[in-house]
């Protein structure tokens, strides 16, 4: 249920007198019920508490063998609501705390500014209220509004072989109307919830996970779901056609807004609504949202297409955006076995689109065969790569082959071409040394220990010979650049790009008069290293540790061979310390592999810092402002539920207040803004948002010694010709502490 209190400013209203403060429930502090005996932590025990349980969780909750359902009231109507408790149970054991707890929201007094720890109380109890101006003049209009609510918190355990019916019921002129039923069971030691909210969402993170695992529309069971996003203050209404002999009917609607005590304006409704067939046959669903009484073509629309049979027991989801799955089995070509992955091993399958602009897709490869949850990961017209970790070597061209299709379920099998790394010292480079190691382990001259005998196994067959040898020689030849051109530029922090042209060569020279070192595939991602003094139509790149030069265009001189990709684009982090300290610094990439660092990435960063922000590397004695690096391949899910959208005219300013108000220092600051600038100010709008723990949880920082103090700020930005409705992000300022760490960074989005 969404609630919005109105009209807390209303005349005739009698002001409350003011309680002091709730203290805050210490951590790990025991709480005891005399029915259930040690409650769980996570049981709510105030307003606050049970308002964020509620937009978390939703209604009901199960966890530790403990039931706990939250409903919000009506204060004034307490006396309206009911319970009804049934089951296979009595009375004599029936698992339920010793009553429903109400609580009420407390008004706190108003701190002393003077009384710093008053006013950090205080602030941090509107934080848990979700008022983030910290205002007071709300909790005196609140004290006196007649709309206010309660929230009633009921704890229950289900002993096992049992189960229990729970009713919400509500007064309705002289007799009780149910409004709502939960079911639980506990049949072998485990208490699970067996009515719908088993599954449908009725919180607005349950609605988030659920959209994205099954899309707008998807079928459970014998029901339809429909999620929905409406936007009422727009004008906004759903609409549901359907055609055909199948039908289908609306039996539930499950709201999943958040609890909010201050009213959003023109915020969406989210809710997810349950259809039961009625007829058997096939039906098309349009769901429409959009203007009714406009001409305007709707905002949105879900098409499903569902076949109903057997009396309406049975929907066969044919929908083109159905949930489904591909299990791919990737073996190597020569052998026709299998492909080890490795455990915690970076492996993917790289997808790229032939069309204009190129878009990709990246899938996680974690076992062999491998399922992924999607229907669309194989198209003819697409490109792919395979990419692995494996020192040893690299598997390439892929080949792909459907041997089973069903309307939930695709096998392929896809052939791949083992190519040896050729490094057999393990200096992560293959050179002569590599070939005079296997020369001499061939001869037995001298004493030899390979880092890695497959990467020279050139045969494979799991042995080493000459043939091996000459293979190697073979192929070093062809790898090894002593005339490649060396470019005028050298680029000091390398740029992503993405091959988006047929048929791509890549030459010793900036020009096709030179011999050709290789082939690159289509979709293929290589490093930008350097260029030529006027001359922009190529580019001196890196591709699988050989360097060379592509053509930047067609032979039109207009047509683009490459697209820059860059995902996550320069973080750089400043080390603060009270006095000289020698600090560790290591990246934990979850969903990015990392590109280019300055200074160089080893096993981290190992420098002196000072209190001035200077760092000294200590790798090669370099002296720097702050760390950079950047990451490509980008498979973080941003969140852009939230934020400002901002003409590009306006972004200066719009920067400079935001990065103030969070805690950037004036040159931290002029350095964000003098790098994001000039990419943003010439589009119409900018959408922004400022991450949090979608970018934190995915770019883990480790840090020794532990900081005291640690700010991260990153922005993502779409550009847009026209403006958006998007509800205002709350932004948190930044206290600097002792051992201080600033970080800043960004990304462009595609629209």
């Amino acid at each position: 249920m969404k609630s919005k209190l109105i009209a807390i400013l209303t005349t005739g209203m009698m002001l409350a007198s003011a309680a002091t403060l709730m203290p805050v429930q210490a951590a790990g502090k025991t709480v005891t019920d005399p029915v259930i005996g040690t409650l769980p932590e996570w049981v709510p025990q105030d307003f606050a508490e049970a308002m964020q349980f509620y937009n978390s969780h939703g209604k009901s909750y199960v966890e530790d063998d403990v039931i706990c359902l939250v409903r919000p009231m009506l204060q004034w109507k307490e006396n309206d609501y009911d319970i009804s408790l049934s089951g296979s149970m009595t009375m004599l054991n029936t698992p339920a705390g010793s009553k429903p707890e109400i609580y009420e929201l407390e008004i706190p007094e108003k701190p002393d500014p003077n009384d710093l720890e008053a006013v950090k109380a205080y602030e941090e109890y509107c934080e848990k209220l979700g008022i983030y101006s910290h205002d007071y003049s709300f909790f005196e209009s609140y004290a006196g509004c007649k709309t206010q609510y309660a929230f009633e918190v009921e704890l229950y355990r289900v002993l096992e072989g049992e189960d229990l019916i729970v009713a919400w019921r509500e007064k309705n002129g002289d007799e009780y109307k149910t409004t709502e039923k939960f079911s639980f069971e506990n049949r072998s030691g485990r208490t699970v919830e067996t009515d719908l909210y088993g599954w449908v969402p009725d919180s607005y993170p349950e609605f988030n996970e659920f959209f994205n695992k099954y899309g707008s529309a998807s079928v459970h069971d014998n029901y339809i779901a429909y999620c929905a996003n409406v936007n009422g203050s727009t004008g906004a209404s759903l609409k549901m056609e359907q055609s055909g002999k199948g039908k289908i009917k609306q039996v539930m609607g499950s709201e999943c807004d958040n609890f909010e005590l201050i009213p959003l304006e023109g915020s969406g409704s989210h809710s997810v609504i349950l259809y039961q067939p009625t007829a058997d046959g096939m039906t098309d669903v349009k769901w429409k949202v959009g203007r009714e009484w406009s001409d305007e073509e709707p905002y949105e629309q879900t098409n499903g297409i569902y076949e109903i049979k057997d009396d309406c027991s049975v929907i066969i989801d044919h929908s083109p955006s159905r949930k489904g799955s591909t299990v791919i089995s990737f073996v190597d070509a020569k052998t026709g076995e299998l492909i080890d992955i490795p455990e915690n091993d970076n492996t993917y399958l790289l997808k790229c689109t032939s069309g204009e602009p190129s878009t990709s897709e990246i899938f996680d490869v974690r076992s062999n065969p491998c399922t992924i949850d999607s229907l669309k990961v194989y198209d003819t017209s697409c490109y792919y790569s395979f990419h692995t970790d494996s020192k040893s070597g690299w598997y390439d061209a892929p080949v792909f082959e459907i041997t089973s299709q069903k309307s939930d379920v695709i096998e392929i099998t896809c052939k791949l071409d083992w190519k040896a790394s050729g490094d057999a010292n393990g200096d992560d480079s293959f050179d002569v040394a590599d070939i005079v190691l296997l020369q001499k382990w061939l001869s037995g001259t001298g004493k030899v220990k390979f880092a890695d005998w497959k990467a020279v196994d050139f045969c494979r067959d799991n042995k080493l010979n000459a043939y091996d040898l000459c293979l190697m020689k073979r192929e070093y030849i062809k790898r090894t650049f002593k005339d490649c051109v060396e470019p005028e530029n050298a680029a000091i922090f390398g740029a992503p790009m993405q091959i988006i042209a047929d048929d791509m060569k890549m030459y010793l020279g900036p020009d096709e008069s030179y011999p050709v070192v290789t082939s690159l595939p289509k979709g293929v991602y290589v490093t930008e290293c350097g260029y030529q003094n006027n001359n922009y139509m190529w580019a001196y790149i890196e591709y699988k540790g050989q360097f060379g030069w592509i053509r930047m265009y067609q032979k039109d001189n207009e047509t683009l061979t490459v697209r820059y990709e860059v995902a996550v684009d320069k973080p750089v982090i400043y080390l603060y310390p009270e006095q000289e300290t020698d600090v560790h610094v290591e990246l934990d990439l979850k969903d990015a592999d990392l590109s280019t660092t300055y200074p160089k990435y080893l096993s981290g960063w190992d420098v002196t810092a000072y209190p001035d922000g200077s760092l000294l590397n200590k790798a090669d004695g370099t002296h720097h402002k702050y760390l950079f690096w950047d990451a490509v391949n980008c498979r973080t899910r941003y969140d852009l539920s939230k934020g400002f959208c901002v003409a590009g005219s306006d972004t200066e300013s719009f920067l400079k207040e935001k990065l103030t108000y969070m805690g950037l220092t004036e040159n931290e600051m002029n350095e964000f803004i003098v790098y994001w600038l000039p990419r943003m100010e010439h589009n119409k709008y900018n959408l922004i948002s400022f991450q949090g723990d979608a970018y934190t949880d995915s770019a883990k920082l480790d840090i020794t010694p532990a900081p005291d103090s640690l700010l991260r700020v990153f922005m993502t930005y779409v550009p847009l010709e026209d403006a958006v409705d998007i509800e205002p992000q709350q932004l948190t300022t930044f206290e600097r502490k002792g051992f201080t760490v600033v970080e800043w960074g960004g990304s462009e989005l595609k629209n």
